[in-house]
């Protein structure tokens, strides 16, 4: 009879401890309507997408049903071969959206949308009675250099962080930029989160930012990131 309370115990454990670990670790992923290389988006989109529409100054998120097909890559595939073919299409019907989200948490209905403005090399985002600022903050260029170096920053609500590092020069196809092309509050938890645009020559990166994964002292936290190549 002793053994009873320990052995409780035990099975009260054997059950929690798993429960415990049954934490979801899905990933989030987006991806945009068009045309893409091998690798760059999932092979089959799956379910549980979210399509972020943007028209104007009204922002809100629906449910989709993207598709994704094996298409023809002019860069990759043998034109003649069709089971060399390896691009991805990915599709919705109707209008297409600004982005198509996959994240636990998020729900359907309109969201609370920043104004962004422009102001030298520098972006101005309102959102809910706060100024914040994309910062571009450069060095300046030695003679004969081609490019200034910079660091971009998101600054507001007494905090600086960090977006990245860019190479700047307007008249060359080189140059890295940093932007930000969508701001509001995505995740519902009223705070600012972003999407980023960094491209560079040949490359081009859509990121996602959100407040709710944000560290202490931080923003917004980078959660899910759709890269593609030019060729």
């Amino acid at each position: 009879m002793p053994l009873a309370k320990p052995l409780l115990s035990s099975l009260f454990l054997g059950l929690f401890i798993p429960m415990a670990m049954a934490v979801n670790t899905t990933p989030t992923e987006i991806i945009q309507v068009g045309t893409f290389h091998k690798g760059e988006v999932p092979n089959v989109a799956g379910r549980n997408w979210f399509a972020l529409m943007v028209n104007g100054e009204r922002a809100e998120l629906k449910v989709a049903a993207p598709t994704i097909k094996t298409v023809f890559d002019g860069i990759m595939d043998d034109e003649r071969n069709k089971a060399s073919y390896s691009g991805k299409l990915v599709e919705m019907k109707g209008p297409a959206p600004f982005l198509i989200i996959r994240r636990e948490g998020l729900k359907t209905g309109e969201l609370k949308q920043a104004n962004i403005t422009l102001a030298d090399s520098d972006q101005l985002i309102s959102f809910d009675n706060t100024k914040y600022t994309v910062q571009h903050q450069c060095k300046k260029k030695a003679k004969g250099e081609e490019f200034q170096q910079c660091k971009v920053y998101l600054l507001g609500n007494g905090i600086q962080q960090w977006l990245g590092d860019t190479l700047e020069n307007g008249d060359s196809d080189f140059t890295d930029t940093i932007s930000i092309s969508w701001a509001g509050d995505l995740d519902r938890d009223g705070k600012l989160d972003l999407v980023m645009e960094k491209s560079r020559y040949n490359n081009a990166d859509t990121v996602l930012l959100l407040s709710s994964a944000a560290k202490p002292g931080k923003h917004v936290q980078e959660v899910a990131k759709l890269s593609r190549q030019g060729c």
